[in-house]
């Protein structure tokens, strides 16, 4: 957990170093990261663009084999058993019924002084 600060209490030197940076420092180390910043969107780009060249090569065939081929027949143990099986040994539970009345509280005192 040491570690978590430390590496927290960096960040937040880098940060306050930064910002006591001039504007048109600011500006400039700005300008110079750019060509990272572009790199890293760029193999972003070209990893979302090769996963989609994947799926439309491999769902296609995936497809064609499907109908080829049909679909898997299900075997006769797990057909037979049904989704849902009421166990006899137990019924619906008795429940007891509370209706709840909201009463006024100052209501309830003027209520209780005119009934004595």
């Amino acid at each position: 957990m040491s570690r978590v600060f430390r590496y927290y209490s960096r960040v937040q030197g880098v940060r306050g170093n930064l910002l006591g940076l001039p504007a048109w420092a600011r500006a400039l180390l700005f300008v110079l990261a750019l060509p990272g910043i572009l790199a890293v969107s760029l193999s972003v780009a070209a990893f979302l663009v090769s996963l989609l060249a994947l799926l439309l090569l491999t769902v296609p065939v995936y497809r064609l084999l499907r109908a080829a081929v049909g679909t898997p027949s299900e075997t006769s143990s797990t057909s037979d058993v049904p989704d849902f099986v009421e166990s006899p040994g137990f019924g619906r539970a008795d429940a007891k019924r509370i209706d709840v009345t909201v009463r006024d509280a100052s209501r309830a005192g003027d209520q209780a002084q005119q009934t004595e």
